[in-house]
């Protein structure tokens, strides 16, 4: 999701190049398999940082995030990257993975979101594809690969989460309506999420259980442009829709 104020936080110095520490490349290493594209990164020192973004983003009219990248930061910004901010308190050696993968669930609920506001998928499977694509990140995070990169779970799905509620539910404060619906153990497996979204989305249906798997979101590492890695996740999750569909149907036929 875009944020109004950075052009002016990138305008006074709050934004800089991320460093090439070990954390830093460790966490890079972990966005490799969680987010696997050409990649731009940044630091944003004024704790609102957590933003993942495309290059050719417009900060105003005709001034896209690239082209300010590249003037104010002197960075070369490739075509097609994806710009990444992360919370310099975050990236610090001292703050530990929990605090990391937090910030690696919010930066994939940016992604999933923007990528459903892009139009990647028809209207009418909006709420079933962002639906299926968490629950493939959060098995993919869940995953022995990912837990060798230092990612832990649980604080990866509460960010994933917080994100997520702030497009279904409104803003998650603990104890809140929204807190319960989407941020308990049960996350996206909860029946009354589940009931809430066919309310918010007459669209929506609940997928059969265990439907969406880490293979989902699961890419090869390759410098793939965020256009790319678009139309490859509308196709897989156009595939995993027709197989949810048809196995739905069989039960119905077997009831």
């Amino acid at each position: 999701m875009q944020s109004s104020n950075l052009l002016e936080a990138i305008w006074r110095g709050d934004v800089a190049c991320a460093d090439d520490s070990d954390t830093g490349a460790r966490f890079g290493r972990l966005l490799d398999a969680l987010v696997p594209m050409r990649r731009i990164g940044l630091l944003r020192g004024d704790r609102a940082g957590g933003q993942i973004l495309p290059e050719q983003t417009e900060l105003l009219p005709a001034l896209a995030l690239g082209d300010v990248i590249e003037e104010e930061l002197s960075v070369a910004t490739p075509h097609g990257a994806l710009v990444v901010i992360l919370d310099q308190a975050t990236m610090r050696p001292g703050a530990g993975d929990a605090a990391r993968s937090q910030l690696a669930g919010r930066l994939v609920g940016e992604l999933l979101i923007d990528a459903v506001q892009r139009g990647a998928f028809p209207a009418e499977q909006e709420t079933n594809a962002l639906y299926l694509l968490a629950q493939g990140y959060d098995a993919l995070a869940r995953s022995p690969e990912l837990a060798r990169l230092g990612l832990v779970p649980a604080p990866f799905r509460a960010g994933l989460a917080a994100v997520l509620a702030s497009l279904w539910t409104g803003p998650v404060v603990r104890g809140s309506d929204p807190d319960e619906l989407i941020c308990g153990p049960l996350f996206l497996d909860s029946p009354r999420l589940r009931d809430y979204l066919v309310t918010l989305d007459a669209s929506f249906e609940a997928p059969a259980s265990g439907l969406a798997t880490a293979t989902l979101v699961r890419f090869d590492a390759v410098a793939r442009t965020h256009d790319a890695w678009l139309r490859d996740v509308a196709l897989r999750v156009d595939d995993l829709l027709r197989l949810s569909c048809k196995v739905q149907g069989e039960t119905a036929g077997e009831g």
